[in-house]
């Protein structure tokens, strides 16, 4: 018993200290914050939260009210807490994530009616920015809990969904496609100088030609790895899977997209056979000098 009533105190001076002009409350705040922790950790006993974090994120939650004992009453806590799982980082929690709101964000896309070809595009978009960490905290880290976790997802994937199609009709810089062909056309040699100019217009139409085929997470997995710069761990969370898994993503859509690239060059240029296995020693270079990078996560 001393030792809950310990920590109730504890958590009343941490929340005291996060919002000091809640001295107002009554005096069972260190007994209701327990209580509300409580209820979160059982909601999710996959993964753990930090009570210290908790208390911070449950303060934040409420500062800007003046009720603040209906503030705490209408906190979504138990949100709160797989969205500081996430924030955090906790595989099991951006599992728990994907498993809930990934049919949340799709839903909200398709009402905005669109093209089903972006629609997966814009999901990935969506998980990234809200769980991967860049230079400040994942965008879950800013949920207050005011509101259902499933609401404030929806927010974000509607306002995301518009930026990305006006980016997409502006029509201004290059396209990730045609980032990710600059990232092929890198590379140096005299051979390879030679095979730009000679048949950069084929390799070009064949590279876009096999980009074209891939599926819509093999294509998403290249652009985050070879133009966004993520690694393969950070492309795993954002998917809700393991680095391995995202490893074995990218290398299967890197050697796919390759295959493909030398196929549907040979298609285009048909050079007759004593060229072709040197050029397409050529084709391969072009691909695998400039690919293969950020791939042990």
């Amino acid at each position: 018993m001393e030792m809950v009533e310990a920590r109730e105190a504890e958590l009343k001076g941490r929340f005291l200290a996060r919002l000091p002009g809640a001295t107002a409350l009554d005096a069972e705040l260190g007994t209701r914050l327990h209580s509300m922790l409580l209820q979160a950790a059982r909601a999710h006993p996959a993964f753990a939260v930090s009570a210290e974090d908790m208390v911070d994120a449950i303060a934040a939650g409420v500062a800007s009210e003046d009720d603040l004992d209906r503030a705490l009453a209408a906190l979504h806590v138990e949100d709160l807490w797989l969205a500081q799982a996430c924030a955090a980082g906790h595989d099991a929690a951006l599992a728990a994530f994907g498993d809930r709101f990934d049919n949340v964000i799709m839903a909200a896309l398709r009402r905005l009616s669109l093209p089903t070809s972006l629609i997966d595009d814009v999901l990935q978009d969506v998980r990234t920015k809200l769980l991967l960490p860049t230079d400040r905290p994942p965008k879950i880290a800013s949920y207050s809990g005011r509101a259902q976790l499933a609401a404030w997802v929806t927010t974000v994937a509607t306002r995301e969904a518009l930026d990305r199609l006006r980016k997409e009709s502006s029509h201004q810089g290059p396209t990730d496609d045609e980032r990710l062909l600059a990232v092929v056309d890198r590379s140096d040699g005299p051979e390879l100088d030679l095979f730009r100019r000679t048949y950069q217009a084929d390799f070009k139409a064949a590279f876009e030609a096999a980009l074209a085929t891939l599926d819509t997470r093999a294509r998403n997995v290249l652009r985050h790895c070879f133009v966004d710069g993520m690694t393969t761990a950070e492309i795993g969370a954002a998917y809700g899977v393991h680095k391995t898994t995202a490893f074995r993503w990218v290398d299967s859509a890197r050697e796919t997209l390759a295959k493909r690239t030398r196929q549907a060059f040979v298609d285009r240029v048909r050079l007759p056979p004593d060229e072709l296995d040197s050029v397409l020693r050529l084709v391969r270079c072009q691909l695998e000098l400039s690919l293969p990078r950020v791939l042990d996560g």
